[in-house]
Formats: structure tokens, sequence, C-alpha cells
């Protein structure tokens, strides 16, 4: 993994793009992105990916939307998924598409829905009054799982549904806010002092990488500041928190082999709670969620990662859930190459039959620490759509307010 560093603003980057190239890639593009993104989510066509991916594009809008095969007049076609072999073009879904496939993740073993999973899920484009935001829902399917059925059975198959609201601007990748049955979580950001009432007091918060993205290969490490609030973003508009946290953000980009036996070139984000008093490391978190972004479907897996000497509240020993987790089947591997993400922070896998354990180390002190992942879910399932896809649309899940110009 190549890695060399520069500090510029407060942000640490390795090789390819340092945060200082960001900046100024940046410098010539719009600071408020509005219908005029929609070129780059619109305007790409590119060869299908093949046994070993390529990274054919480098803005981290491509890698938040699913992408559609396209004939000769880019025209969406129905019938075929990105990675088929028939799949020669294929570009980002457009706002308003009706996707022809969705996603889905793994069910349990002898689950009602077996292999098609408990959820669909679409990564699109949602634009209202010129500002366009992806949308990453999370529909339940109807007797896959129990939650599902409570929700069916009380007359609202909706309940259980949720979304994510995610964009970028000129410098980096983020999501802005999410909705599901159990809260509804905004993340702010310090430009909230700024834009008290516009969504830009939702950007760089919860960040996913620079944008443009590094190049494969290359990886790095940010610190931003952020409030997560609970609750209805609609409560927040003209007043901002008080306090900012710092939290720690490690990014790579490389080739991963998902669940589903897809290699596709993943953008792998790592967001810490918190951060060593450096900025360059984790320092005493305890805690981590991981994401996947591919440009073929937008965000492709989410997992949780808890330091092996974690005490939980409820007593329950680290080792033992990240046991049942590889049990289940319903994640592969998480296998990603040994990362160099600062001076402070290096990352490397170990093999054991019980668990998946990742190792992070800080080079500078010797301090070393055994991560063992204890959640997961695999978006890499991708099926035709079917009688079965509950039709729900991506701009009825979110707030307008993450629109708001």
């Amino acid at each position: 993994m190549r890695a060399s560093w520069s500090l510029c603003g407060g942000l640490i980057a390795f090789a390819g793009i340092t945060a200082c190239n960001a900046v100024e890639q940046g410098a010539n593009r719009s600071a408020a992105p509005s219908a005029q993104d929609l070129s780059i989510l619109s305007n790409r066509a590119e060869a299908a990916t093949t046994a070993s991916p390529v990274m054919a594009s480098r803005s981290m809008l491509d890698f938040m939307t699913m992408d559609v095969c396209v004939d000769a007049g880019d025209r969406a076609i129905p019938g075929l998924i990105p990675g088929d072999g028939r799949c020669g073009k294929r570009r980002n879904i457009r706002a308003g598409e009706t996707p022809p496939y969705t996603l889905h993740n793994f069910g349990y073993p002898g689950t009602p829905c077996g292999t098609t999973g408990t959820i669909d899920k679409t990564n699109m484009p949602v634009t209202r009054d010129g500002v366009t935001r992806i949308v990453s829902t999370t529909i339940r399917r109807p007797g896959c799982s129990t939650r599902a059925a409570a929700a069916d059975l009380g007359g609202d198959p909706t309940a259980q549904d949720g979304a994510s609201i995610q964009w970028a601007d000129d410098r980096y990748g983020f999501i802005m806010g999410s909705y599901s049955p159990v809260s509804l979580s905004a993340f702010q950001s310090s430009l909230c002092r700024d834009n008290p009432r516009s969504s830009r007091r939702f950007f760089r918060s919860w960040v996913i990488a620079p944008s443009p993205l590094p190049a494969a290969g290359d990886a790095g490490v940010g610190l931003f500041d952020g409030a997560m609030a609970k609750g209805a973003s609609r409560t927040m508009m003209g007043s901002c928190p008080i306090r900012f946290r710092k939290a720690l953000t490690t990014w790579t980009v490389q080739p991963f082999l998902f669940k589903s036996d897809r290699r596709m070139m993943a953008v792998v984000s790592s967001h810490f709670a918190q951060t060593a008093p450096d900025g360059l490391s984790p320092g005493n978190a305890m805690q981590m969620e991981r994401t996947y972004w591919t440009a073929e479907f937008g965000i492709s897996r989410w997992e949780k990662w808890t330091r092996e000497d974690f005490s939980r509240k409820d007593g329950k020993d680290v080792a033992t859930l990240a046991a049942q987790l590889v049990a289940r089947g319903r994640c592969s591997a998480p296998d990603i190459a040994p990362v160099t993400y600062s001076p402070a922070l290096q990352e490397s896998g170990v093999r054991d039959a019980n668990a998946y354990i990742r190792v992070l180390t800080n080079p500078r002190t010797g301090e070393r620490h055994r991560w063992m992942m204890t959640l997961c879910e695999d978006y890499s399932n991708a099926r035709l759509s079917d009688a079965g896809n509950r039709q729900v649309a991506p701009s009825t899940l979110a707030s307008d307010l993450y629109w708001a110009p």
C-alpha cells in the first residue's frame, strides 16, 4: 500500500491526493452543488467491470449511486445488472428512473425469504427544486423477518423502512443523516454556524472519503468535527449545537470480494467516534463502523467492529458475538490488503476460524489492538426487480430539509 503523507488544513492524506491537492482541485468547482451536478451523475458510460476491477472514476458521487446498463442510445436496459457479461456500457441511474434491479442483504439460513434476504435497497439520486441528494433506501420485505411481519400486521408496511441521505461537495463525500425505525439521526458539522437554515449544516460531519477520490491503492485519515442529533431534522433548523466532537475517519480504495462473489473496486471508509490527541489514530475508541462503496451499486456493505477488550453494558462477550457472526455466514471475510493510514495507524488482518479480526497498530508507540467484526450487512446481493419488491419512492423516506439551499 503506497504511503506518503502531508498535513494540510487539519487533514492527513496518503499518496495520490493530499488534502492540499483536494482543495486546489476543488477550487474551480461549485461550492454549492445543485442540479448541475446531475451531469456528474448521468453522463458517465463505461465498460462493465471484470474479474480484475479497475477504477474508472475518481468521483465520490459515482461510488454513492447505483449504475444501470445502457444501450447505444443511453437507455437503461431491463434485465441486466452491472457486472453481467452482456452489460457492455453502464452509467449512474438518473433521478426518476425505475431501477431494473434491487440490492439485498443475505438472509439467515432457514429464514422465510432464504437467500433473497430481508430487505430491498436502492441508491438513487433525488432532485428537489434543483438540488440533488443521494438517497439509500432500506425497504423491509414483507414476511421475511419478525419485525417486518409485525409492521404488516399493524397495517403499516412502511413502518420498518429507512433511508440515509448522502452527498459530496468539492472536498468530501459524506452522510448527512439517516432514518430508521429505531431513530432519526442528523449529522451536523461546524458549517452550521454559517448555514443554520441550509442543508449545508449537515455537510462534512460523517465523512466517507475525499472527493475527488484518492487513486486505487491509496489510503488516508481525516479529523472532522460533528454533533449527532436525534429526532426530526426540522426541529434543528435555525439553531446550532454548542459543542462539536472530533471524530476520526480513515479511507482506502482497493478491490474487495463481496459475499456475492463479485470483486469490485471499493472505497472502504471507517468512522471512529473518538480520536487520539494528535488526530492520527483512534486513540481509546472502542467501536467503529465501516462502509464499502462501489461504482456499480453505491453503498454495498456495512460492518460494525468492536475492540477485543471492550466491556459491553449488557455483559455480552465480544469474542462470542464475533463467533456468532461467522457462524451465520451472512458476510464474506473482510479481507483488505494491509493499510498504512498515517504515521500512527496501520491495519492488518489475522486468520482465525472463529472470528473476523483486524489489528490496528500505532508504529510510533507500539500500541496494538485486535478488533472483531460483530455485525455486518452485505448488500451486493443484486437481483432483478420482481413482484416481491415493494415499490417505495426514495423521496418519501427523507425530510425535504436535507435539500434546503
